[in-house]
């Protein structure tokens, strides 16, 4: 029952507070607007505290203690008002007041009391466990010795496996969609234990959480935030990734000892397009060389915007070969394109693949003089580097 308790109070917990704020007198000197939910008369300001919550009775020496040693908080659990369970909290607020916290624990406490009626652990995971957790928006899912034993409506729909058998969903492996390697899902628990880490599947971004239920058994929660994730980590103007995001993945690369090469591509001669066509057409054509490089990378890469008319592509690769020219090919397709606002566009690119003593630097480092050498001998090239 406690592996069952310990998920009610990590899923259903919500954040759902009335309050009271009394004087040192115990008067309600202000309350919240729904406060009246407790209680069949709404709390007038000037009366007694304990005329309202009569559970307060007998704990004025507490509650004047309180004043005195502002650090400490008074608790009263599981308090029964009207139709709703609560939670009451009494905390300092100022010299002269002192805050009540009314915690709604409405919905846990009474699921818990429907879950002591049954004594059947699996009963509880796939019966009324499953109506609570489907109606959460995060996909949930828990684990037991290395597989999946339950999963919510969300998580399933999510990896289109509502027609999978049981043991597909124990065998799914979501570990492998990390930046940092996990080769099973105790390690992706030691990973995300008691801190948030950010998890891109397809092309959705979501924060990882965990949490212990026992020895065993692990809960993942799996909250989607694209969008925040796209506003905080994109350049505004073209769309790229920021250049903080383009170098934390670069470090995560270089600890996973991938094999990869960092490419830094610089406009030919973008002063010029400024100068003729004026800075507002020098954006569009940022914007537009953008779209045209997201287009001709594949998915697995990161393109970022490093400033001006700079950007950085991040290409793993099993051959090197095969890799620098998917570099040439996007280099002629840029030189081959044609741009709504201006007659044409090149770019040189540096290129500098990872070796064991790299680290984000030197590769930067190697990258941006293979791009010097890419412009002296002529611009419009591609130039590599170990």
């Amino acid at each position: 029952m406690k592996n069952i308790q310990a998920i009610l109070n990590i899923v259903l917990k919500k954040d759902i507070f009335e309050y009271i704020l009394i004087d040192k007198y115990f008067k309600i000197v202000n309350t919240s607007s729904n406060i009246n939910k407790y209680s069949k008369e709404i709390p007038q300001m000037g009366v007694e505290i304990f005329d309202y919550l009569p559970e307060l009775v007998g704990l004025e020496e507490e509650m004047e203690n309180i004043f005195t040693h502002k650090e400490e908080t008074y608790f009263l659990e599981s308090i029964c008002k009207e139709e709703y369970y609560v939670n009451i909290s009494i905390d300092y607020y100022d010299e002269n007041n002192l805050l009540i916290l009314l915690h709604d624990i409405t919905n846990i406490t009474i699921t818990s009391q429907k879950l002591l009626q049954y004594s059947n652990e699996s009963i509880l995971i796939n019966n009324t466990l499953e109506k609570i957790l489907n109606n959460q928006n995060a996909l949930l899912f828990c684990t037991y010795e290395n597989k999946i034993l339950y999963s919510n409506a969300q998580f399933i729909n999510y990896f289109c496996i509502e027609n999978m058998i049981d043991k597909d969903v124990e065998n799914l492996k979501i570990y492998q969609y990390m930046d940092e390697p996990c080769h099973d899902y105790d390690t992706l628990f030691e990973y995300v234990n008691k801190k948030e880490e950010y998890l891109r599947i397809n092309n959705d971004m979501f924060i990882v959480q965990a949490t212990s239920l026992n020895c065993s058994h692990n809960l993942f929660t799996l909250t989607k935030v694209t969008k925040l994730s796209n506003e905080i980590q994109r350049d505004l103007l073209t769309g790229a990734y920021k250049k903080t995001y383009f170098d934390s993945m670069v470090i995560k690369k270089i600890k996973q000892k991938d094999n990869f090469v960092l490419v830094v591509l610089d406009f030919d001669d973008f002063k010029v397009i400024n100068d003729t066509y004026g800075h507002q057409v020098g954006d569009i054509v940022l914007q537009e060389f953008s779209v045209v490089v997201n287009d001709n990378i594949r998915k697995q890469d990161i393109f970022a915007r490093w400033g001006g008319e700079e950007f950085l592509l991040l290409l793993k690769y099993q051959n090197i070969e095969d890799v620098m020219q998917q570099i040439e090919d996007l280099r002629d397709i840029i030189e081959n394109h044609t741009f709504a606002h201006i007659k044409g566009l090149t770019v040189s690119l540096g290129v500098a693949s990872r070796e064991d003593n790299d680290d984000i630097h030197t590769l930067l480092q190697k990258a941006d003089q293979a791009l010097y050498e890419a412009k002296k001998i002529g611009k419009n090239k591609v130039v590599f580097r170990k």
